[in-house]
């Protein structure tokens, strides 16, 4: 199953380690997802994570940024322009769109359209959910 994760997410398993967005990095860590990224949403991650290098040891934001970039599925991104109602998150759309993922996880659900494509767009809670029932 394919998934684009918004920066939200990681940055907020990150800086809790006991949440249900470390549940999701696990997950990815775990094969139990394909991550899909583009360029923009890769520079996204780096930028900033490393805005919060005196709140997460670099350790574990370099060894999630490496995996990150060896594992996940590399896209180029489509059009998406409009979609969402806060233009920089566009470029998750697009990674969506590009490679048809079945998710897109995300803190900030109201700046996204409910759905695209075949995309559905969830929630931390919401993804755990289905992450579990997909694999029973």
């Amino acid at each position: 199953m394919r998934v684009v994760v918004d920066t939200n997410i990681f940055l907020a398993g990150l800086l809790n380690a006991d949440g249900g967005a470390a549940k999701i990095i696990r997950a990815f860590q775990d094969n139990r997802f394909e991550l899909v990224i583009s360029p923009d949403v890769f520079d996204e991650y780096i930028r900033v994570i490393h805005l919060f290098d005196n709140e997460v040891p670099a350790h574990q934001s370099e060894e999630l940024l490496e995996l990150v970039f060896e594992k996940a599925i590399k896209v180029r991104p489509v059009s998406a322009t409009g979609l969402c109602k806060d233009a920089d998150d566009e470029k998750f759309i697009s990674a969506a769109l590009a490679s048809h993922s079945a998710f897109l996880v995300t803190k900030n659900k109201k700046h996204f359209p409910k759905e695209v494509s075949t995309t559905k767009i969830v929630n931390v809670r919401e993804f755990l959910r289905d992450l579990e029932i997909n694999a029973n």
